[in-house]
């Protein structure tokens, strides 16, 4: 059993609530004092400071952001472990963190219940119209008009995850038919999760039968571009795509012309390119796109939720136990 200290860089604001969750984890824990600020989002994190950078050369565990840059962690020679805030890496895998030596864990699946529900409602709002009733009362233009039901309909579901596992149980719940592809399947395997399974590679059919995809698969080198001018061209002409995944799964302009041009129904988008979205996008205008800045897993209370679930992990680290969420490199995620 492990007896000296464990020392750990949290590059991100505490709260005392957070600190003590942490701290809780196990007494070997000495956080290191890290000087932090609250950034906007959409601003670009800088390289460390001194300050900083002294701490970071003796941390051996990290608690940071996929928003930090790669230089946090060259400037912790000792680092052994890194817990990322977040379930995906993105721009440090860009900058070579797979390539790095130490373990790395991922938040995957703290937001999912959350980013779910988020999935639901914009399909509730896309099927019942509510995204144009909205519009319309900004105007104050009475605008009645019959709308579907999604019983009936077919939920596709793109990455049978943590998030396309919750998504599918609330969509049953509507009365909706599910079907999904996973990257770890074979052909004529079977799920008890969503009433279809498919690998990856038989993603044309679930673009040819879904009412609505459903994007919830990580950014790797394999789904960048996965959706573009062909799959879109797959998808029924009453169909609407949901992107929570990240906006480069996507490809931009084939989307934004399917949309103009009324060749799928409509499309609710959480994951831009650049972040925030630009004011002169024209996203912003079209009448059949629901636009939210990012914030589908914006669960409030989640830096608690992530404190407890890096705590847990701590606790396993001090026992040299197996940590949870480990990012496979192989796959990139």
């Amino acid at each position: 059993m492990r007896q000296d200290p464990i020392p750990v860089v949290v590059s991100f604001p505490l709260t005392e609530r957070t600190r003590a969750t942490i701290e809780g984890a196990s007494p070997l824990v000495h956080i290191l004092e890290y000087p932090t600020e609250q950034l906007r989002q959409g601003t670009p994190r800088p390289p460390p400071t001194n300050a900083q950078a002294l701490a970071l050369s003796k941390a051996e565990v990290l608690f940071g952001s996929h928003l930090d840059p790669i230089s946090l962690h060259d400037a912790a020679p000792n680092l052994k472990w890194f817990q990322v805030l977040t379930a995906g890496l993105d721009e440090l895998i860009e900058q070579g963190i797979l390539e790095r030596d130490f373990t790395i864990t991922t938040m995957s699946g703290i937001g999912a219940v959350a980013i779910a529900e988020y999935c639901m409602g914009v399909m509730v709002m896309l099927e019942k119209g509510l995204h144009s009733t909205m519009r319309q009362q900004v105007k104050h233009n009475w605008d009645f008009r019959f709308t579907g039901q999604l019983h009936g309909k077919t939920c596709g579901i793109v990455g049978l995850g943590a998030i396309g596992r919750e998504l599918a149980q609330r969509a049953r719940a509507f009365g909706m038919r599910t079907i999904a592809t996973r990257r770890s399947v074979q052909p004529g395997d079977s799920s008890p999760d969503v009433d279809v399974l498919l690998p990856s590679s038989e993603l044309a059919q679930l673009l040819r039968e879904s009412d609505y995809v459903n994007l919830c698969i990580p950014l790797t080198n394999e789904t960048v571009g996965m959706i573009g001018e062909e799959e879109i061209a797959m998808m029924k002409p009453e169909a609407a795509i949901v992107n929570i995944a990240r906006a480069a799964v996507v490809d931009t302009a084939a989307l934004l012309e399917a949309l103009r041009n009324g060749r799928i129904a409509g499309a609710a988008i959480d994951v831009f390119d650049p972040e925030p979205l630009p004011e002169d996008s024209p996203f912003w205008d079209l009448s059949n796109v629901i636009v939210t800045p990012h914030r589908s897993g914006a669960l409030e209370g989640y830096f608690d939720r992530a404190a407890e679930f890096f705590a847990e992990n701590l606790g396993r680290y001090a026992r040299g136990e197996p940590l949870s969420n480990m990012v496979r490199r192989e796959r990139g995620y």
